[in-house]
């Protein structure tokens, strides 16, 4: 029996997602941010996999689906370590990479039909979303481009991380941004429309 080759499918969208990605892992991996150059240089060669495959990649044969109580109990767990584990350390770390393969597992699949929306929308949000990721993208990079190479640049030209540095270091402003942060990925992940 002959086997079916799969086509790669390179959308506009797949090819801009992989550009600004290896962007991203390249200018990390240029500021010394290793863990995080290693990050999105593996989210580019997920995407160049799942293209070259024409989407089909598989990780799991069924898709992990865990009761919602169960969910946020563990996430829950998770916040609270993340809250009161000291930032940049090796528990900060576990805990990221945790939830990074569990989201993996769990939203590698398939996406569900949804109901359709005029493609004006769609155009509009997809331009709304990439400006407003792009502006943010090109801040950060200029601010840290300046800050280590301007004198007091640190100080004149903070990037967002230094911005948030201080409302994190409170307890409480960590308890919010964590929270907000779960909330987001649940967000992305559709976990609020599940039944």
């Amino acid at each position: 029996m002959a086997t079916q080759t799969v086509k790669p499918t390179w959308s506009l969208s797949s090819v801009l997602w992989i550009i600004v990605l290896s962007i991203m892992a390249g200018f990390q991996t240029w500021r010394g941010a290793y863990v995080d150059g290693i990050l999105f240089f593996a989210l580019v060669a997920m995407l160049i996999v799942d293209r070259l495959t024409g989407g089909r990649l598989v990780i799991m044969k069924k898709p992990i689906i865990a009761p919602k109580k169960i969910t946020l109990a563990i996430t829950g767990v998770l916040g609270v370590v993340l809250v009161v584990a000291p930032r940049h350390s090796w528990v900060d770390l576990a805990v990221f990479i945790a939830i990074g393969v569990t989201v993996l597992l769990v939203a590698w699949e398939p996406a569900p039909d949804r109901e359709k929306r005029p493609h004006k929308a769609l155009l509009r949000s997809m331009w709304t979303w990439s400006m407003l990721a792009i502006a943010i993208c090109i801040w950060e990079a200029t601010a840290f481009v300046l800050s280590v190479s301007m004198p007091g640049g640190s100080e004149d030209f903070p990037t967002i991380s230094v911005l948030l540095d201080p409302f994190v270091e409170n307890i409480i402003g960590r308890m919010i941004f964590v929270g907000l942060w779960l909330a987001a990925g649940y967000g992305l992940l559709r976990f609020w429309r599940r039944s």
